[in-house]
């Protein structure tokens, strides 16, 4: 996943599944998984989110060494943003 992004390496499908469980599967109920790339550490890194409004701060989000990939509803998993 996200090969084409012009990140250093690409996500594979069974981390991000293993992402979705654990944010089903928390004691608190997230509802929204945001995929940031952290260019330090040159992987990527999930973020759970319990509202969505939430994600606004996500929106235009440029972290320092950080750039937004994806954000998904973990429980249709279709992406959001």
């Amino acid at each position: 996943m996200f090969e084409n992004l012009n990140f250093g390496s690409g996500l594979s499908e069974d981390r991000f599944d293993e992402w979705l469980e654990s944010g089903r599967q928390s004691k608190i109920r997230f509802h929204y998984i945001v995929i940031l790339w952290d260019e330090i550490e040159r992987d990527y890194r999930p973020v759970y989110i319990i509202e969505r409004a939430e994600l606004e701060k996500y929106k235009d989000y440029r972290g320092v060494g950080e750039a937004l990939v994806a954000v998904y509803d973990l429980y249709t998993e279709s992406k959001i943003m």
